[in-house]
């Protein structure tokens, strides 16, 4: 796959975690979505970033 495309199936990824997030009674489960959502999220804009050919990442 491009790197775009592989952007945009984490940012549905992301989607899809937090309306199960949202719909969930669960606490605890609710709150594992939000993570997941949060790293595809993350590694979404990484993606991006390397398809623009952005600036190299900050170590830390």
């Amino acid at each position: 796959m491009e790197p775009i495309r592989d952007a945009i199936y984490y940012e549905q990824l992301a989607r899809v975690a937090r309306l199960k997030a949202d719909a969930s009674d669960d606490p605890f489960l609710a709150r594992r979505l939000r993570e997941a959502a949060i790293r595809n999220e993350r590694l979404a804009r990484r993606l991006r970033r390397e398809e623009e050919g952005g600036a190299p990442e900050a170590s830390a």
